[in-house]
């Protein structure tokens, strides 16, 4: 995506270009996006409202800056994005935790037997250009653990808006690796796949760089021709397939992408030992 705040500048290995942040550019494109939101018809964005009336709080220029960044800087796009992520958001969380603020001890309280499944986890390194890394292992998914497809997403939410926190994410995007060598066929959900699709693409406000797919399954071709329906061709972009050995996945990574092994969990051949239970006890003595 392109606008004119990233004129002149060159793609980087992911084919995304990054705009110049200036104090004049953020100012100009906020008050853009007041006038964009003010456009969107009022029974397109009852739950913005909502969200105005029951958390302002959170409702701060920084907030916003996330969904300028995520467009870059396309007010109209970001001002969409605004309105959609809050129809998401009440949609998964329901009204009476949408507005809570998005932490273990808020609209997550409930979630602590999701969570412990690690389907998704934030990795503590950073890509080169410093983008977070969520590791992303469907053959954790157990449907006995989870009642709703709404309480594991809502836990992908959470980790999805902790990596927001690293501001490199927000300007550069966030790098998803999916280690699906263990995952079972049974073990697809495929509302809760939709549910994080349309979350990724259209709601919160997170540019996705790219979809590293590691060891894919014999079945994935059945499992992409059912997603790719609800994938717009920039997401279908983002995906790339690793095969073969560690070793082999491991040398392209590096190579192309510039992850090293140190950057990796042991699970895929990398070196970094991750305590996904250990992180969540931390934020939560963090008020996180």
């Amino acid at each position: 995506m392109t606008s004119e705040a990233t004129a002149g500048q060159i793609e980087d290995v992911y084919g995304q270009v990054h705009p110049v942040e200036t104090p004049d550019l953020i100012s100009r494109k906020r008050k853009e996006f007041d006038l964009e939101l003010d456009k969107i018809p009022t029974a397109d964005k009852v739950n913005v409202l909502k969200a105005q009336s029951q958390c302002p709080n959170l409702l701060t220029d920084d907030f916003i800056l996330k969904f300028l960044r995520c467009e870059v800087f396309n007010a109209d796009l970001a001002a969409k994005r605004y309105v959609k992520y809050w129809n998401k958001r009440v949609e998964i969380f329901g009204e009476d935790r949408a507005f809570k603020p998005l932490t273990l001890s808020g609209a997550l309280k409930d979630d602590d037997v999701p969570f412990s499944l690690g389907v998704m986890t934030l990795l503590p390194s950073k890509d080169p250009s410093g983008r977070s890394i969520i590791v992303y292992d469907p053959s954790k998914l157990d449907k006995t653990k989870y009642d709703t497809p709404q309480s594991i997403v809502r836990t992908y939410w959470y980790v999805i808006h902790a990596a927001l926190e690293n501001r490199d994410c927000e300007k550069k995007g966030l790098i998803m690796i999916g280690d699906t060598q263990a995952t079972k066929f049974r073990q697809f959900d495929r509302t809760v796949s939709k549910y994080l699709l349309a979350s990724m693409q259209g709601a919160i406000p997170v540019r996705s760089s790219a979809f590293h797919l590691v060891k894919p399954p014999t079945f994935f071709h059945i499992i992409y021709g059912f997603l790719k329906v609800f994938m717009s061709e920039r997401m279908r972009k983002r995906i790339l397939l690793h095969s073969g050995s560690h070793e082999k996945t491991l040398k392209k990574l590096e190579e192309h992408y510039g992850l090293t092994a140190d950057m990796l969990p042991t699970e895929i051949g990398g070196n970094l030992k991750v305590d996904h239970m250990g992180w969540l006890q931390q934020r939560r003595e963090k008020g996180l």
